[in-house]
């Protein structure tokens, strides 16, 4: 007996693997554009948003210190793309104290500290300017350190992507040592 496998007939209408994108593109749609609730959105209520906030700071900062531990003691390969990775691992971790002391100091200032307006570039602290008061401010430029932190990330990305492009046109498998 021979069966035959008949095509879908939904398959010639629509190309295939776009019914479930499209679907989910509908569901961010509706969602965004009739909101029931945002659960996104987490305000720090005193004190234990902040506390479970800054936890969040100890154990990423705690996975970032296993991950360049991991990688020094049992490297995988030797190529930009991990010394990259390497990079953005160290800018992160330099981001995590840094914003972790800003938190900390955003405790311990007085709320008169800074002399907050609508506009928010014109921010300022107030007198007197003392070293919490300079670390606060030098420590909100946590930019500095994130956005090279996601550079060298994408940068790794792109690398480990054309390595494993080389290798399969090369058919290669394993990375050399």
């Amino acid at each position: 007996m021979d069966m035959k496998i008949r095509p879908s007939p939904v398959k010639g209408l629509l190309p295939q693997g776009i019914i479930l994108p499209a679907v989910m593109v509908l569901f961010i749609i509706r969602d965004a554009v009739f909101p029931a609730k945002a659960y996104a959105v987490q305000i720090h209520g005193a004190p234990e948003g902040l506390i479970v906030h800054m936890m969040g700071h100890v154990f990423f900062v705690s996975a970032l210190v296993f991950l360049l531990y991991i990688l020094q003691r049992h490297p995988l390969d030797k190529g930009k793309a991990w010394c990259y990775l390497k990079i953005s691992i160290f800018f992160w971790l330099a981001w995590n104290v840094d914003t972790f002391i800003v938190h900390w100091l955003s405790i311990l200032l007085p709320t008169d500290a800074l002399y907050k307006t609508s506009d928010i570039f014109h921010h300022r602290l107030n007198p007197p300017i003392t070293w919490q008061r300079r670390v606060f401010y030098i420590g909100k430029f946590d930019h500095f350190l994130c956005v090279p932190a996601i550079y060298f990330l994408a940068l790794s990305l792109k690398n480990f992507y054309q390595t494993a492009e080389r290798r399969l046109k090369t058919g290669k498998d394993f990375p050399e040592r």
